[in-house]
């Protein structure tokens, strides 16, 4: 294939956009925010928006609403409600930290160190993307299982009711 416009010969592929969860990040500080988001683009794997004041964190998440949030615990008040819509991961500097910014919001799922090593940070947010996915899907796959199961039963009773009769 030429660089230039195609010839009749040639046939375009359609390939459809790589779906990538969108990641609302949360920091006022900019170089934990600018880290974070660093590590987490170097991944390719997700769609990054950054904000680094509460307020906008509210309105983008409702205009731009993602599949995770990390919010830095540091910025939310004691006392604070706060309603992003998404599961979120609080950025903390301890368990301690972690959790009593956890109450305050909506959907919290834990906490990372803000200063943890990149893999650490990766898995932490894959883990919260895939636990959504599973916890729906879990109740549906038991009533599957437990319907094939009783299946099975059936026609091993309806077999042996046949072989002795």
């Amino acid at each position: 294939m030429g660089v230039g416009p195609m010839s009749r010969n040639e046939t375009r592929v359609y390939r459809p956009p790589i779906n990538r969860p969108r990641v609302l990040l949360v920091v006022a500080h900019p170089g934990v925010g600018g880290g974070i988001e660093t590590i987490l683009r170097l991944e390719r794997r997700y769609e990054i928006r950054r904000v680094t004041k509460l307020g906008e964190a509210v309105h983008e998440a409702k205009a731009w609403p993602a599949e995770a949030v990390l919010v830095d615990a540091a910025m939310i008040a004691t006392g604070a409600r706060l309603s992003f819509g998404a599961p979120a991961l609080v950025l903390a500097a301890s368990q301690l930290e972690g959790d009593i910014a956890a109450r305050a919001l909506d959907d919290a799922r834990g906490w990372v160190a803000k200063d943890a090593a990149s893999g650490d940070l990766v898995r932490a947010v894959e883990r919260l993307l895939t636990r959504r996915a599973e916890s729906s899907a879990g109740p549906v796959a038991l009533s599957l299982v437990a319907g094939l199961l009783l299946i099975f039963l059936t026609l091993l009773v309806y077999l042996v009711w046949v072989a002795l009769v």
